[in-house]
């Protein structure tokens, strides 16, 4: 009988180490930061290739890479359409992909980089990640999560040239989504200056209740953007959301959890109307250009912090 049960707890041995082996051969490889930087054009046309890369990125050069990523982004021979998809995606898997103060720096790093006048889809986009109730955040969690990101945010953006007008889209992003009417004198609070809390809350206001960028945008001297709703519906209006804020407040990412109630899909007429953030006018004609973006995919990103 000693030897039968000998004999099982060495088979139950052997079974929990090739167990434990096989789990960590699926443990991304990290790579230098030489090869990531050779991945840079390629993640920003195909989401599978951001996806797959940013995860093997060490932490701490995270920001660089969602900073190089988002100016590649600009650099796009593509439309305004399809820019704003390739800003949102980007902005979106570096973010899902990073976790704690990173995740924040994530976070501040595409509010900085993104051009003001995708700085409203893109916002939009990740007011619905950031949204409380999707991420099953209590009032409490959600207010520590916005003010450290925030702190963070305005550090960061006293670095660009529109710091009142980019510090404004980062507290749009998440009273977007937020429950407690009380959060919005929270997070002023946070701007450095009477200055900067007067005019942000006097482009809060028209966002807020009516989509209506035309004053935040016109601060930054830049022309709204009229998007095209059957490309983003193609690209954007099909594609699985990812929980961004959760993990910060349980410890693990629900981003990466697939199927039943922990996957949402952007409702099917979202994008019905054409996008015009800013002020009505009639969409420009852009020219066809090919492009070799891929559309969104829903996979989600098999990130494992080092």
């Amino acid at each position: 009988m000693k030897q039968h049960k000998a004999v099982w707890l060495q088979i139950i041995a052997m079974v929990v180490a090739l167990g434990a082996r096989g789990m960590m051969a699926e443990e991304p490889t990290a790579l230098t930061r030489v090869q990531w930087l050779k991945k840079i054009g390629a993640s920003v046309t195909q989401e599978s290739v951001l996806r797959a890369t940013v995860v093997q990125v060490l932490p701490e050069e995270r920001v660089e890479f969602t900073q190089r990523v988002l100016k590649a982004t600009k650099r796009l021979p593509v439309s305004p359409e399809e820019k704003a998809v390739v800003f949102v995606r980007a902005a979106v898997a570096c973010i899902a992909c990073s976790a704690g103060e990173v995740k924040h720096k994530v976070i501040a790093e595409v509010f900085a980089d993104v051009p003001v006048e995708y700085l409203p889809f893109v916002t939009e986009e990740l007011a619905k990640r950031f949204n409380q109730e999707y991420n099953g955040l209590s009032d409490e969690a959600y207010e520590k999560i916005a003010c450290a990101a925030i702190k963070v945010a305005v550090s960061r953006n006293a670095q660009t040239e529109e710091p009142s007008v980019r510090n404004t889209f980062v507290l749009l992003a998440f009273l977007r989504g937020a429950k407690s009417p009380k959060l919005e004198q929270v997070l002023l609070a946070l701007l450095p200056d009477d200055r900067m809390r007067g005019l942000a809350i006097s482009w809060l206001g028209p966002a807020l209740k009516d989509r209506n960028y035309e004053g935040i945008l016109a601060a930054a001297d830049v022309e709204p953007l009229v998007l095209s709703s059957e490309t983003l519906l193609r690209t954007v209006g099909h594609t699985s959301l990812d929980r961004l804020l959760a993990d910060l407040n349980a410890g693990y990412p629900l981003s990466f959890i697939r199927g039943g109630e922990n996957v949402g899909f952007l409702p099917s007429d979202t994008f019905n109307e054409p996008v015009d953030f800013g002020i009505n006018r009639l969409p420009g004609t852009y020219q066809n250009q090919s492009s070799s973006i891929n559309n969104c995919c829903p996979c989600p990103c098999p990130s494992k912090q080092r």
